[in-house]
């Protein structure tokens, strides 16, 4: 269906069209952001649990504390 618009715009408008068809859980995790975050918050919870300062981790990826 999506090809089929895609096509049929192209066609109207004279230039290439891509439709970028995706499911909603991709379009909220594209380029893996959200995985990404919860990973660092799982990571800093953890260490914080264990007592550990995480601030030369955060220099590493120049983050500010």
């Amino acid at each position: 269906m999506a090809g089929m618009i895609g096509e049929e715009v192209s066609d109207k408008l004279g230039v290439p069209i891509a439709l970028d068809v995706m499911r909603p859980l991709q379009a909220f995790d594209a380029g893996g952001r959200a995985r990404a975050v919860t990973a660092i918050v799982k990571a800093m919870a953890e260490a914080k649990e264990a007592d550990v300062d995480p601030t030369p981790a955060f220099k590493l990826v120049d983050w500010e504390t």
